[in-house]
């Protein structure tokens, strides 16, 4: 485990070590900061926060699952990290893909990024842990100061982490086979995505409307559309939680 006072974006960092020289950073490796001057989100958007309010948590894995399995080590994360929030009193959920939320809030999101190769993959964990009520990016964010949560960065990554373990032993054991191993439904206890009428905006510019039913085996979210007798499997996308029933 390495602390970086700074770091441009603790995932590139880690990524890039890794591939260089992967004997010397082994499986469950972790590069963390609370100040990142180059955080990156889903689809190459920016992530940024004020130094000190913010961790920056990325763990290397290299799982022995089948490759087309990777995308449910975010899905995996996001459930670490809402389950370690709930074992000290947070009650924190998963909005898909890789969501953390607090009351609706998001206090914290996640990126997969899959070596060169093939080799492994570095999970990238944002926590707004010390974020101030006045230092917020958007009003739909929040932090564990502002909900009263616990904001000790050695308590929190050893959380995630140590909630983190198990789930990935598990999928390694069932050969990558999440309804196998349980952990679909270990998933789907956590995300308050499911049940909910949700509006999904497409990589392409294309919007899906409906009831998101369940996550499949390659943990896409399954929408009944509305207005027509389908229910749509989306890899990808951006979700809205939406109000109205």
């Amino acid at each position: 485990m390495e602390w970086r006072d700074r770091a441009a974006s603790t995932n590139s960092e880690l990524v890039g070590l890794a591939t260089a020289d992967p004997d010397a950073w082994p499986a469950w490796s972790v590069l963390l900061t609370d100040t990142q001057t180059a955080g990156r989100g889903r689809l190459g958007r920016a992530w940024t926060a004020p130094p000190g309010t913010s961790l920056a948590i990325s763990v290397l894995l290299r799982p022995r699952i089948p490759a087309e399995r990777y995308g449910w080590l975010s899905l995996l994360a996001g459930t670490a990290m809402a389950r370690s929030l709930r074992a000290v009193g947070v009650e924190a959920a998963v909005k898909w893909p890789n969501d953390v939320l607090i009351g609706g809030r998001k206090v914290c999101g996640l990126l997969a990024e899959v070596l060169p190769g093939g080799t492994g993959a570095v999970l990238g964990a944002g926590l707004n842990h010390r974020l101030a009520a006045d230092e917020l990016p958007v009003p739909t964010a929040t932090s564990l100061a502002i909900e009263g949560g616990p904001i000790d960065p050695d308590a929190l990554v050893a959380g995630w982490i140590g909630e983190l373990r198990p789930l990935v032993a598990a999928l390694e054991e069932a050969g990558g086979d999440p309804v196998a191993s349980g952990l679909r439904d270990a998933v789907l206890v956590v995300c308050e995505t499911i049940g909910r009428r949700v509006r999904v905006s497409l990589p392409d510019g294309s919007v899906r409307t409906g009831r998101a039913t369940g996550i499949d085996e390659d943990g896409r979210i399954e929408v009944a559309e509305d207005r027509i007798a389908r229910t749509t499997a989306i890899a990808t996308g951006d979700v809205e939680h939406l109000r109205y029933e």
